[in-house]
């Protein structure tokens, strides 16, 4: 019986492990860099299917309120951490306020609508987020 070498690794084993490892990181360090760079996005705000108000979507930590105008009445968005959520409105123009019960937004598939008033606030403009599943 011949005796078994034992293997050494070598300095370009050594080259290759490392080569391979950077390699494997890249795709994700890049994703992570260019996802935190494309954050121009914008709440649409649209009354009767018309814009009422567009707003850049701060991705800061302070919170903002704005205000918008519809059927001669006022409504306020909060925008903070780059969502955004409708503030209650007074029962006689929204009984049920379902539109402030939704609660915080922050993808582009979400949105807020407010049917008696005929008001929906979505995030537009970050091509990068898609439906998580599809279900046939």
């Amino acid at each position: 019986m011949k005796p078994i070498k034992k293997l050494e690794i070598t300095t370009w084993d050594k080259i290759i492990i490392v080569v391979l490892l950077i390699l494997s990181i890249l795709p994700a360090a890049v994703l992570m860099i260019t996802k935190s760079n494309s954050q121009s996005s914008r709440i649409v705000i649209k009354v009767d299917n018309k814009l009422e108000k567009s707003i850049p979507l701060n991705n800061q930590g302070k919170s903002k309120i704005y205000e918008f105008n519809f059927n001669k009445n006022i409504g306020y968005v909060e925008v903070e951490n780059g969502r955004v959520r409708m503030l209650e409105m007074n029962k006689e123009i929204c009984p049920n306020a379902i539109c402030s019960d939704t609660g915080w937004i922050d993808k582009g598939y979400q949105s807020i609508v407010c049917l008696p008033n005929n008001i929906v606030v979505t995030i537009e403009g970050n091509k990068n987020e898609s439906i998580d599943a599809w279900v046939y």
